[in-house]
């Protein structure tokens, strides 16, 4: 166990791998609804039933050379295909790559490659954005009836040894140089996240979660897939991307007791007109994005569900701390107290521990946290020394314990969950001969928390357009990361250079500050 995973309290995790999770899950239920996958039509998965399923999905993946070691990709929507795949290469310790199928396929490219996967699974839509990539083996996936690895029908017989140190997933996550940070996550780090979070709620094996968010996402896997089946209950899984409209008929047919969103979905849960009829709903898990206290308030008053906000990051598996279980425990404000797996400290910039009430860095250790960042020795270097991984995020502890979180230290746009790095579409823009400089701001929206906002000095005989350069964007980089604001500075009166410090580092906060004078001033 590396030094930034290891914590004071003594915890036992019972399980070896995913696998020995399920396995023991199965036996103690097995005609027990595990999975309900609601598409055009509902598909429902007992443990006994997904067992067997995923088990000749391994003996396929082995059939095609695949062993423990081998990573592979997968680039298709939230499905029973996706999560076949994922279960059957954990059981074989097979490390998983999901992908995001909405970025571009330059941004696909550098993910299959950077993290040297064998092969590549991917839903047979993308297949424009899949052939312009070259170099790499591919298996295209169609409906469910039609699943090619199930053809097959042999049964996994041998199941290899998997230990909890082993690679089980990464997770790609935006990075400051522009390209994304492979986060690498072994079998125990999802095992004792899924464990935490099964006990700070109290889910048993009557729990059923709602899963709508991405499985390429740490949250979608561990909150509502991973955690459920941890206390031997059942997942309601939405096939591609769900329509908010129906949120609350769901709940109410499914018997939903808890999900996990970003603050984004209950903002448009309040804009629809869609009362809830349920009597199941026990609580709502909120992280990832800013949640503001009148849209929760808001949300509470009108649905009478709780929401418990909680911190992390996918270096943290998924969630480190969380705001108190009952209701009536939570402290307003707060993202609460850290998980048991895991312990949390605030610390100035020379890493000394700042006392409560001090605003410092964040900084996690536990069984949850993260071995690396896949071949950056220099990153792993500056998050995970002295035995702590340093966030990057700022906040303060009170006099209680309790954590409150401040603000970025890089300055992430968080839009709608996803983190974007104002690099990623700054070296986007300037790939454009008519731009000398530009520089990338998250600005404030009511709907996503922020939207993206490029400030863009262009060439002095240049008469490029905002429109013809959000043209230019178009195809070059994910539609999540477009820009939704382009200030062309030229045209402006009172900025004639993107503000910069004494070294030339852009000075995001000033344009920050600009564009909320601008803003003011409307």
């Amino acid at each position: 166990m590396l030094p930034h995973q290891k914590i004071n309290n003594s915890i036992s995790i019972k399980y070896k791998n995913i696998y020995d999770l399920f396995k023991e899950k199965c036996n103690d239920s097995p005609d027990k609804e595990f999975l309900i996958c609601i598409s055009q039509k509902e598909e429902i998965f007992r443990y006994k039933e997904f067992h067997k399923e995923f088990l000749i999905v391994a003996q396929y993946l082995k059939n095609n050379g695949l062993k423990k070691g081998d990573r592979i990709n997968i680039i298709i929507p939230n499905s029973i295909e996706f999560l076949l795949i994922y279960f059957a290469s954990l059981t074989l310790g097979i490390t998983i790559v999901p992908i995001n199928q909405d970025l571009s396929s330059k941004e696909m490219s550098y993910i299959i490659k950077d993290s040297k996967s064998k092969l590549v699974f991917y839903d047979y839509n993308l297949n424009q954005k899949i052939n312009e990539i070259k170099d790499i083996k591919t298996i295209s996936l169609r409906k469910f009836p039609d699943f090619e690895p199930l053809k097959e029908g042999r049964i996994l017989k041998e199941i290899p040894e998997v230990v909890p140190s082993d690679e089980a997933v990464i997770i790609y996550t935006s990075g400051t140089t522009g390209n994304p940070k492979g986060v690498v996550l072994n079998h125990l780090n999802l095992l004792s996240d899924a464990k935490a979070i099964s006990e700070w709620f109290q889910f048993s094996n009557d729990t059923r979660t709602l899963c709508i968010l991405p499985l390429f996402h740490n949250n979608g896997q561990i909150v509502t897939l991973l955690t459920p089946l941890y206390s031997g209950g059942s997942t309601v899984i939405i096939k591609g991307k769900i329509s908010l409209i129906s949120f609350w008929e769901i709940v109410e047919k499914y018997e939903i007791n808890w999900t996990s969103v970003m603050s984004s979905i209950l903002a448009i849960l309040l804009s629809i007109k869609k009362e809830r009829k349920d009597a199941t709903m026990k609580g709502i898990i909120c992280g990832g994005q800013i949640l503001t206290e009148s849209l929760q308030k808001l949300f509470e008053e009108r649905f009478k569900v709780p929401i418990f906000e909680g911190y992390g990051l996918t270096e943290t598996t998924s969630f480190a701390c969380f705001n108190n279980y009952p209701k009536e425990k939570r402290k307003n404000r707060s993202i609460g107290m850290p998980l048991p797996i895991n312990e949390m400290t605030i610390m100035n910039e020379k890493g000394s521990e700042l006392e409560p009430n001090k605003e410092g860095e964040i900084c996690i250790r536990g069984l949850n946290v993260a071995t690396e960042y896949l071949g950056l020795s220099e990153k792993n270097k500056e998050s995970f020394k002295k035995g702590w991984f340093h966030s990057g995020d700022f906040g303060y502890k009170d006099n209680e314990g309790y954590y409150y979180f401040k603000t970025r230290k890089d300055f992430l746009i968080i839009k709608g969950g996803e983190n974007i790095y104002p690099a990623e579409l700054e070296n986007v823009l300037f790939q454009n001969p008519e731009i000398e400089e530009c520089a990338v701001i998250g600005i404030p929206d009511d709907l996503l928390g922020e939207e993206i906002c490029a400030f863009v000095k262009i060439k002095e005989k240049s008469e490029i357009t905002e429109q013809e350069l959000k043209r230019f964007c178009t195809g070059k980089i994910a539609n999540f990361k477009q820009p939704k604001k382009i200030i062309i500075i030229n045209k402006l009166k009172d900025l004639k250079e993107i503000p910069k410090g004494p070294t030339k580092k852009v000075l995001y906060r000033k344009l920050r500050e600009y564009y909320k004078n601008m803003v003011n001033k409307q």
